[in-house]
């Protein structure tokens, strides 16, 4: 996560296949929120969300651990995250955990959600 970070919430919809996300940050005072869309299928997907920048990502089941690859790269620079994902307590925690590169970073951590 940015440094600074005040806030952050997430919100998950899962309906096998599809798993949509949404979240709200809140960094040094300042708002932001994004979402994303993914299919559940271990195949890798790549766009192209803006000029000079490639993302190729793929998300697969390793029994109830959900996987998630994403890459991106940018002007020949890339960024990757692993992330695994687990419910855990009837499905009112969410683990994961995440092990993200880019030149000159590699940093390794877990965050735990609990369900509103």
């Amino acid at each position: 996560m940015p440094r600074g970070l005040e806030a952050l919430t997430i919100v998950i919809e899962h309906r096998d296949p599809t798993i949509h996300s949404s979240e709200t940050r809140v960094v040094a005072g300042k708002v932001s929120k994004g979402s994303s869309e993914a299919t559940i299928d271990g195949v890798e997907h790549t766009s192209e969300p803006e000029p000079a920048s490639t993302v190729r990502q793929r998300h697969s089941w390793s029994g109830d651990v959900l996987l998630m690859h994403w890459e991106k790269t940018e002007q020949s620079v890339t960024y990757i995250s692993d992330i695994r994902q687990r419910l855990q307590e009837q499905g009112k925690v969410l683990i994961m955990s995440e092990h993200y590169r880019e030149p000159g970073l590699e940093r390794v951590r877990d965050w735990v959600f609990e369900k509103e």
